[in-house]
């Protein structure tokens, strides 16, 4: 069943047993990630997530069928999760057919997979599964981006004009997810609520905004992304005495490398670099690293890097050794990698 993307959530959560596939695709890769996020958040407290990736279902196209309708060892509740970078739904299409095809009831699966498109043959046949949803994720412009903006911030009771509305939507490139996140965060500091609405302006959010919160961070992604260990190596220096988020530095990283994705896919398809890190959806601070960085990143190898670092997300919750030194182990050798790669 295809349904509109404001709508999947509520959905599949009103009938949670009815769906054994939710898929998620377009070009806004955030918001898909953001909605597949939200729709299994009540899931994840009492059942088992099992990841799989494309390498798992290119190997072995029954795997993701023979994953869904397995037991778990223990009985517990189970669901799958499947992300597919640009380009790589085409490869799993084997393994999205078997498991619409199979009889036997099982785990629910959700993926999601930026950058592909509606219109294919695989997005018209999950469609047609009474057993499925598929929503696609479009980008938001401008205009609409600053709307559904004033409407946030009315909702948390911030009284917010167009002007700071439109710098809210430039700052997180039209982005909602990241929108309603600094939209919460002003109200929070001001204690704004729908009963004791409260006045936001320029100022406040260049106190709160998230190009201060993510700068540091991103001098760090963006250092190792561009092989620049010197760089590297002085803002690790300097963010050191205080600390970083080492989760926050992960999702802001998966952010980028996702957004890195759907251009290197845009790059292999004959568009060009400059044209494509100049559009309005590329946060202008943005363009210059984005471009050094398709230069640099092939499609395939920012696939990995997705990879490596949803490994590392899963890395820091169990291997007991300090997040930080993970995560500095890490940047660095992906600087390394892009230093060769130059």
């Amino acid at each position: 069943m295809k349904v509109k993307d404001g709508e999947i959530v509520r959905k599949f959560q009103s009938q949670p047993d009815a769906w054994r596939l939710t898929l998620l695709c377009g070009p806004n890769a955030t918001r898909c990630q953001a909605l597949v996020d939200q729709i299994v958040s009540p899931l994840s407290a009492s059942a088992e997530r099992i990841d799989l990736t494309i390498a798992d279902l290119t190997e072995s196209p029954a795997r993701l069928s023979d994953e869904a309708s397995s037991a778990s060892l223990f009985g517990d509740k189970r669901f799958i999760m499947v992300r597919l970078n640009s380009g790589e739904a085409v490869r799993a299409t084997a393994a999205i057919e078997n498991l619409l095809a199979s009889d036997m009831s099982g785990d629910p699966v959700f993926i999601v997979a930026p950058g592909m498109a509606d219109k294919t043959a695989l997005a018209k046949k999950i469609a047609a599964a009474p057993d499925a949803l598929i929503a696609t994720c479009y980008e938001t412009s401008q205009r609409d981006a600053v709307a559904a903006i004033t409407q946030m911030a009315r909702e948390e009771g911030v009284r917010i004009s167009s002007d700071t509305a439109t710098a809210i939507a430039a700052l997180t490139s039209n982005d909602l997810v990241l929108a309603r996140l600094e939209i919460e965060k002003i109200a929070l500091y001001l204690d704004a609520s729908p009963d004791q609405p409260q006045e936001t302006d320029a100022a406040i959010l260049a106190v709160l905004g998230a190009e201060n919160d993510e700068e540091d961070l991103g001098l760090l992604i963006n250092a190792a992304l561009n092989g620049d260990a010197r760089t590297l190596t002085r803002e690790l220096a300097a963010v050191a005495p205080a600390g970083f988020s080492e989760v926050g530095l992960i999702r802001l990283m998966l952010r980028h490398l996702t957004k890195l994705a759907d251009l290197r896919s845009k790059v292999d398809q004959g568009n060009a670099v400059a044209r494509l890190v100049n559009s309005p959806a590329i946060f202008w601070k943005d363009r210059d690293n984005f471009a050094r960085q398709l230069n640099i990143w092939s499609s395939a190898h920012v696939a990995r890097l997705i990879e490596r670092i949803l490994a590392l997300e899963i890395a820091l919750k169990s291997s007991g050794q300090p997040e930080s030194v993970l995560v500095q182990e890490e940047l660095l050798t992906i600087t390394r990698k892009a230093a060769k790669l130059r």
